[in-house]
Order: C-alpha cells, then structure tokens, then sequence
C-alpha cells in the first residue's frame, strides 16, 4: 500500500531505500527526465517501422527505470503519455492507429522484460494502459489525456488489451484508470467503456483508479461503487490498483477557487497542508485504509522533488512530514503478517493496523480527526510475562518520526503514557527480549 508515482532523485534515493519503497508507478516523469517511459517519448515518429529497433529511444527511459531498481522497488509502468497541462497539448488525441500502438507498446514490454533492443529482463508485472481518459475537460481540444469519446475509449482498449494479454498471458494488463469514479459524468464514461469491452470479450486484469480525497471515509466509498461497477459488467476477477492517491480538499468549485485572483495562495496552503502532519496522518489513515480492503496495490501521486505536486519532499529533496507515514507503513510492512485489531479499540477518526512476525509485532495509529487523548492497547497472542521491549516513534506538529518513548517487561496493556493529538502518527515497535 506505500508505493509511489515517480522515481527518486539523487538526493531522495536514500529515502526510498529507507522506506523500503515497494513500487513505483511511472506516470508524469517530467522533472530531470523529460517526459521519459511515456510512449511518444520512446517511439518518436508514429509513422516509422515499430518492428526496427532503431525508431526506438530507450536511452532516458533505460535510466530512469535503472535508478528506481536500484532502490529495489519494483515497477509499475503506465503505457501512454503524460498529463499534459498549461496552453499546449501534444499527445491527447487518441492513436490513429489501435493496432500499431498496441505493437509498439508489446516492443516495450520486449525491451524490458525480455531483452529485446539491447533491452532487459526486470520481470515487470503491472502494464496500465493509458491514464484518465475521463477528465473530460468542456474544451475537449484541451484535454489532458484523451480527446475522443467513451465509445473511442472503449474501441483503442479492446484492441490494446487483447494484443497485449495475448502476447504476455502472464502478465497483469489494466486500465481503465479513471479520475474519479463517483462522478456522475465519469460514471457514465465508465458503463460505455465497459459495456463495449464486455461485448468484444477483452481481458483486464486491474483496474487502476485515482483517489484525491480528504477523507479515508469517502475512499470506501470509492472502492466500493468501483467493485460494484466491475461486477455488473461481468469482471468480478478483476482486481482493483489505486495508481493515484493525496490528500486533496473536497468541496464543489475548487479548481474554480484556484483560478481566482490570489488563488495561488489556496494552492500553496493544500499542499503545505498536504505536507504537514496533517497529510502525514491522513496517508497513514488512507493506506490502512487500503489495506483493510481488496486494494492490492496502491501508489500515491507524486515523489519527484520538483513537481508543485510532489508534497513528501521539497525542492532540496529534504523528506517532509508526510513521508514519515510511509515509514510508518514500512513498520508494519515488517511484521508481514496482519494482525486482527478489535473494532472496539477503534475510534472515530482514528485508524488502527498491527503486525507481528516472530518475535517483532508492530502497531500503528493515525490520529487524523480523533479525540486528543490518551489511547491504551490490550495487547493478546503473546505471553503476558513475556519480556518484550517497545519502542515508540511520533510525528506530529512538534515531532518528525521521532523516538519519544521505550518501554521494557511484560506488556499486557500498551499506553503511550501523553496525549496523541489529532493529525499526529504513532508507531510502536515491540520485540521480545533474548
């Protein structure tokens, strides 16, 4: 659940090894690497022969990928372009030719897992066909991602999917990564889409979705119209992928509010918040979130340093507040196995996960909208006079995943002895002694 969009930096590589970062998703590489990975950056000329090696440019793409490797975090590559903003587009128009983009993107997945073009085998997996080709902007010319319509969307999906699994049966091939699934408009894409890939029978194995909520609440919500959506259409097998997640107000007329004269300053205050304990608290309560639900992978937008968007580091690559809940999640990530956490010993607004492993266990606690106040844990499956040791790691407005607290002996009963604030994230980390 603590993967990421983007690949690091040189000065945030560390922290990627730190966090033990599973999986990042290659989507709006723009920051060192212009555009690298996407398709029209790889394959320039659409009109050149895709079976010859030469009309391809993997130099910055190899790179790339290289780096994120090197972190041991493993792949998911979105097939497509980037999000194109500002007063230009330049690939937002869908593929003259459904057949050929699906080739050129199988001589892709050649170079990468299979050597082809002086290629590679890193044994990527996930392949994410396109990205929100529901955004639909009312100036369909200025689309971001996808100018044509559903019925357009549907046709070049059913093509690509069907070559791709068919060439790779081994391989999870997705899409359908919508921008936001409870939308009455994008809900209406989504049936048309669906409704053509269940009549040309094409295979998706995941569907990928993006999630900018303040609220881990409303992310339920999300999962669950999505299931419901993939089970009438017959893809009750597919699995569910959040490739995009952040903190992100909701309220109708924002993005209206962000072109308003000062609306630099809304925009400013989102992410700094987004930054903060207060995003460091809602990650955590939004990747426990996932992990009590069928998600099986999640990736949150975005880790380049040098993006407005990127709020885990500032321009430096100094980490903020919000990375210490992928530490957090790395915590329990340790203890491998999940461990049951009573409903009762929840709170509202507060999100509970334990782990255990042996003789590690680890609990951790986002406080995002609870009760400031002391919470205590009834810790079983241990031997009550086993000795164990815990320690306690806090981040909050005064603490950035500090050590605030150990404790030694028999532990039946857990309290971290202060009162845990709303938006502040605790890990304990408890081993039994000798």
């Amino acid at each position: 659940m603590n993967g990421l969009c983007n690949g690091p930096s040189k000065m945030t590589a560390k922290y990627f090894k730190k966090a033990n970062i599973p999986f990042s998703r290659l989507h709006d590489m723009r920051t060192h690497f212009h555009a690298c990975c996407d398709v029209p950056s790889i394959f320039r000329n659409f009109d050149a022969d895709e079976n010859d090696p030469v009309n391809y440019d993997f130099t910055l793409s190899d790179y790339y990928i290289e780096k994120i490797k090197e972190c041991g975090t493993d792949i998911i590559y979105r097939l497509g372009s980037s999000m194109e903003h500002g007063d230009f587009r330049f690939h937002n128009e869908p593929p003259k030719d459904f057949g050929k983009w699906a080739r050129i993107c199988e001589h892709i997945i050649r170079h990468y897992n299979e050597g082809w073009a002086e290629g590679h085998h890193y044994g990527i997996r996930y392949f994410e066909i396109w990205n929100e080709p529901d955004t639909c902007n009312p100036n369909r010319a200025m689309d971001g991602q996808w100018t044509g319509t559903p019925e357009e969307f549907g046709e070049f999906l059913s093509v690509a999917a069907s070559h791709l699994k068919g060439c790779f049966p081994d391989l999870y091939i997705g899409s359908y990564p919508s921008c936001n699934i409870l939308s009455p408009e994008r809900e209406a894409f989504f049936r048309t889409v669906f409704s053509i890939l269940r009549k040309n029978g094409v295979p998706i194995d995941f569907c990928p979705w993006h999630c900018y909520v303040d609220d881990p609440e409303r992310t339920k919500r999300y999962i669950t119209r999505l299931r419901s959506l993939l089970n009438e259409y017959g893809y009750e097998d597919t699995f569910l992928i959040c490739t995009e997640w952040n903190y992100f107000w909701v309220r109708s007329g924002l993005w209206a509010e962000f072109e308003l004269d000062g609306g630099e300053y809304l925009f400013e205050e989102l992410f700094t918040t987004a930054s903060s304990e207060v995003g460091a608290a809602y990650s955590l309560a939004q990747m426990i979130t996932f992990q009590k639900s069928e998600v099986r992978v999640a990736t949150m937008h975005r880790a380049d340093a040098l993006s407005m968007y990127c709020t885990m580091f500032n321009i430096y690559g100094v980490p903020q507040k919000q990375f210490d809940a992928f530490y957090a999640y790395d915590a329990l990530r340790q203890g491998k196995t999940e461990v049951s956490v009573s409903e009762n010993s929840a709170h509202p607004g507060v999100y509970l996960a334990a782990s255990a492993d042996g003789d590690y266990a680890c609990i951790a606690v986002a406080q995002y909208r609870g009760a400031w106040k002391n919470y205590s844990f009834d810790v079983r499956g241990w031997d009550g006079e086993t000795v164990c040791t815990a320690e306690y790691y806090l981040t909050d407005d005064r603490h950035g995943f500090a050590p605030v607290h150990m404790q030694k002996g028999p532990l039946r009963t857990i309290s971290f002895g202060k009162y845990l604030k709303a938006n502040s994230i605790l890990v304990i980390k408890i081993r039994k002694n000798g």
